[in-house]
């Protein structure tokens, strides 16, 4: 219980307060767009930068963790993509919003930040390098399908490559990350004034990212609920974790601070990023919305719990372990 109310309480208590002064102080999303610069283009880029920097540079070349844990991802999203199409009979740029609520979770607003808070220091690299192979996974897949999926838009091939390179190459966590393994990988110190501003940064980055995120959660309605609606919760909140496990175990990965990592970080509610998508393609954007609140509730639960597995020594980081527990 303690692991409860130390670590999942101050999170969702703080998303719990973003939520309640968004609806008391009438806050529109708008009025977000300075707080989320402080954190998307200034506090998790200082977090990120700092950690990769600092780490030794041969952690960053995990090729198997990053093989076990990318796969996942990309599994969910082709699996989500299939039944979106066969079942559902969507369209393929609606199937790609549906695949991204299902397979992408929120990596940087919350993942960073409790993976270190729940694991310490050294969860920041792992924590950091499913971030960039998620989002570069996303990047890639959900621009292709939408170009794919509009028929009657005539975005030259070579403009496609271009608009995902830019998309992912000009992200402000992925730049910083690239930017920390060149430190690492030359040995660079970081100047002390430099660390400083950093530090105060870094600081800032947990409870500015969950705050915003509680007022984008009460700026959300619960719409365009449909069949498929299930489907993403299920495979988001429970598949992705147990796959990703399982992969894990089948590669060889031993490291059981990374497995509980890259647990945590699959078992995290959709990104909001996936509303941001659904609205640029104009494709399942009233879904998009309602299963980020949806899967942000459930997580609620399901994270407290996990928390709590972890907090025992009870987390498997085998899926030998897993199916023990139901006598397989």
């Amino acid at each position: 219980m303690d692991v409860i109310l130390n670590l999942a309480l101050p999170f969702f208590g703080l998303i719990a307060l973003g939520y309640i002064a968004a609806i008391i102080l009438r806050v529109e999303e708008s009025g977000l767009a300075w707080l989320n610069a402080l954190v998307w283009y200034f506090a998790l880029p200082s977090l990120i930068f700092q950690t990769v920097a600092e780490a030794p540079f041969e952690k960053l070349l995990n090729l198997p963790f990053l093989l076990g844990t990318t796969l996942s991802t990309y599994l969910i999203f082709v699996v989500m993509v299939a039944i979106s199409i066969i079942i559902f009979r969507c369209r393929l740029h609606v199937a790609g919003i549906h695949a991204s609520a299902a397979s992408y979770g929120n990596v940087g607003y919350i993942g960073l930040a409790l993976s270190v808070a729940t694991f310490g220091p050294e969860a920041a690299i792992p924590a950091i390098l499913i971030f960039c192979m998620d989002n570069a996974v996303q990047f890639i897949l959900v621009p292709l399908l939408a170009t794919l999926g509009l028929r009657s838009d005539d975005t030259p091939p070579g403009k496609l490559v271009l608009d995902i390179l830019r998309s992912i190459f000009t992200h402000p966590f992925i730049l910083s990350a690239l930017a920390g393994a060149c430190f690492a990988a030359f040995s660079l110190e970081i100047p002390t004034p430099a660390k400083s501003l950093l530090g105060f940064l870094t600081n800032a980055a947990a409870p500015c990212a969950l705050f915003a995120m509680g007022v984008t959660l009460a700026l959300r309605k619960i719409e365009g609920i449909g069949a498929e609606l299930p489907v993403i919760v299920i495979m988001k909140m429970f598949i992705h974790p147990i796959l990703v496990l399982t992969l894990l175990s089948l590669i060889g990965e031993t490291d059981p601070v990374w497995i509980s990592v890259a647990i945590l970080m699959a078992s995290l509610p959709t990104a909001a990023n996936v509303f941001i998508m659904a609205r640029q393609y104009n494709a399942y954007i009233e879904g998009a919305s309602s299963s980020i609140l949806i899967t942000t509730l459930v997580s609620a639960f399901t994270l407290s719990g996990l928390l709590y597995l972890v907090d025992k020594g009870l987390l498997p980081v085998h899926i030998t372990e897993l199916l023990a527990v139901f006598g397989l």
